[in-house]
């Protein structure tokens, strides 16, 4: 929805009209997934479950923009699909603007991140056994 992909195929019912598969849709989520880290995230000797990490679709819409727009070949068929009347330039920065934006509001969507810093041996066991806690005592 964030990117305009919603429709399968063009009038004729067989004409392609999507500009992404769902594979490369896939890929985009995992790659925006993979991003997420955290020294926080510890699987005790328990085996509790580890929690997926989180996929923001305002981020991930803002990548597929990004990469709409520095591939030219695909750009052009978009351009064609739509039958407007655009220069690639002009439609290529559209879609990096739509994607800055999406990214602006990803970043000031009020989460936040905790970073507890190590300093010595001492308080790295501290963290660590604090950690622990939180995990096995929830």
């Amino acid at each position: 929805m964030l990117v305009a992909d919603t429709q399968q195929f063009q009038a004729d019912g067989v004409t392609r009209a999507y500009l992404f598969e769902d594979s490369e849709i896939t890929s985009f989520a995992n790659i925006v997934g993979s991003v997420y880290q955290s020294s926080m995230v510890y699987d005790p000797p328990l085996n509790a479950a580890v929690p997926t990490s989180p996929v923001s679709y305002v981020r991930q819409a803002a990548y597929m923009l990004n990469a709409l727009a520095a591939n030219k070949a695909r750009l052009a068929g978009v351009i064609g699909l739509l039958d407007v009347k655009l220069s690639m330039k002009d439609a290529a920065k559209a879609l990096q603007d739509q994607a800055k934006a999406y990214l602006d509001m990803d970043d000031n969507s009020g989460a936040f991140m905790i970073i507890e810093q190590v300093n010595d041996q001492a308080s790295f066991r501290d963290r660590f056994w604090k950690e622990v806690q939180r995990q096995v005592y929830l």
